[in-house]
């Protein structure tokens, strides 16, 4: 039976930051796929030197998170240098926006070889680069949990998922009541010069109540123990 590695990511704050905020800096609620990949890549001490550049390694790399604390946000103002020539301060403050204390459980499918290499240095507790959420100060606690069987969920069937959901065409989106949903639009991959490549569209309740879908295709959506997931 397939399997799939689980792990448990969290911080004291999180950042990560939307592209398109400017005087204030405004955060997604959840890590991208790419912060993901640049965490991992961290731990494992890939660069991104052109002959041997992390992004290559992640061609089979899939995901799904879980958030595992109800979404709180503070707000703070950093003081960060004006690169802007003939500025008329040397600093520019900038209010941003960041996660309290965030907490999510990754749930990966990879090549065995890749993911055995990742497992042994979190175990571990090794690192080759400090791995962080989103930016610098946020530096990341992992753990292992284990690895799990997975159960696909057979076609038409009406689930509710515990990880954020992709917005794709095999999956039928089915509000409940007294829940919150929160659409948003995350960066999914970029290429070997760190270029934007794709965007994709989530769908995730911040409260924790989970996501009701309908399954319309074979190995859409998985369980794990008691969880129903869906690769980012």
């Amino acid at each position: 039976m397939e399997k799939i590695s689980v792990c448990e990511v969290s911080s004291r704050f999180g950042v990560f930051r939307k592209p398109y905020t400017t005087t204030s800096s405004l955060t997604y609620d959840f890590p991208p796929r790419t912060a993901i990949i640049g965490m991992i890549a961290a731990v494992l001490g890939w660069g991104n030197d052109d002959q041997n550049h992390y992004i290559s390694f992640f061609k089979e790399f899939r995901v799904a998170v879980k958030i595992l604390k109800p979404i709180q946000k503070k707000s703070t103002t950093f003081k960060n240098l004006n690169t802007k020539q003939n500025a008329p301060s040397p600093n520019i403050l900038t209010l941003t926006e960041m996660i309290y204390n965030p907490s999510y459980k990754l749930y990966i499918s990879w090549q065995e070889s890749e993911l055995s290499s990742l497992k042994n240095k979190i175990i571990n507790k090794e690192s080759f680069y400090t791995p962080y959420l989103g930016t610098a100060s946020n530096i990341a606690k992992i753990e292992y949990i284990g690895d799990f069987p997975v159960e696909w969920v057979k076609p038409q069937t009406e689930v509710i998922v515990s990880s954020v959901v992709p917005k794709i065409d095999n999956l039928i989106f089915k509000p409940m009541d007294d829940q919150k949903y929160i659409f948003d639009t995350l960066p999914y991959e970029i290429d070997e010069k760190r270029n934007f490549v794709s965007n994709r569209d989530y769908i995730y309740n911040p409260n924790l109540g989970g996501i009701k879908v309908v399954v319309n295709d074979e190995k859409t959506v998985f369980r794990v123990n008691d969880d129903f997931l869906v690769f980012m």
